[in-house]
């Protein structure tokens, strides 16, 4: 049986919201480890999962036009979850400069 669109929609945010959370908490426990800034770990994870987001996209956009339509479909869920774990981090390190980090 294969699933419906709302059940992968649903398991991709899922994966998304796991893992966004999972890299601001890694983040921010590095760099208060590290000693380094508040919020310099967050600036790199909002560069490195912004340009994973970018080619697993344009992977995804390759595969579509050789028409294989199920590798396209999932390198767009990856290039969704690397995206959603950019805006988290790029979200965290604003408000962490709100606060009065970096």
């Amino acid at each position: 049986m294969s699933p419906t669109f709302g059940m992968v929609l649903y398991r991709t945010a899922l994966t998304a919201l796991a893992k966004a959370s999972l890299v601001v908490m890694i983040c921010t426990i590095l760099d208060g480890m590290g000693g380094q800034a508040p919020g310099t770990g967050l600036r790199v994870a909002v560069l490195a999962f912004g340009l994973v987001g970018a080619v697993a996209q344009g992977r995804g956009m390759r595969a579509e036009r050789e028409a294989a339509y199920e590798q396209a479909a999932e390198l767009y869920a990856v290039a969704l979850v690397n995206y959603f774990i950019c805006y988290v981090s790029s979200l965290a390190h604003g408000a962490l400069r709100e606060m009065g980090g970096s």
